[in-house]
């Protein structure tokens, strides 16, 4: 019984860093001020361009659309386009799920302990 419990907590911990491992960049992504300020702003509004983010922030064009390229490389944005603007709205589906996954996990091995 003692052993069961072991080794369940052991796979429970490799579970955890897989998932943990697997959310690194979104964590790296949220991590940064600006771009926490970017999902902020696009929380607020229904969808951004960045010029109308640079108008919202103390960035630069070239810095907004830098942070843009990795929020949505993660999943956290997606992309339309309207002519030739180019617009980012939230997606927060994916990242939430995987952060759920992740915190169960851990509550698991919280129950084991």
């Amino acid at each position: 019984m003692m052993n069961t419990m072991k080794q369940d907590c052991h796979d429970g911990f490799g579970k955890a860093v897989a998932l943990l491992a697997r959310n690194q960049p979104l964590f790296f992504a949220l991590g940064d001020m600006a771009r926490q300020e970017i999902i902020i702003l696009l929380g607020q509004h229904e969808r951004l361009s960045v010029g109308e983010l640079t108008s919202y922030t103390k960035l630069s064009r070239p810095a907004v659309s830098h942070h843009l390229k990795i929020l949505k490389e993660v999943g956290l944005l997606r992309e339309t386009r309207a002519g030739v603007r180019r617009y980012y709205q939230p997606t927060f589906h994916e990242a939430i799920d995987s952060i759920e996954q992740l915190v169960q996990q851990v509550s698991k091995i919280k129950e084991l302990l």
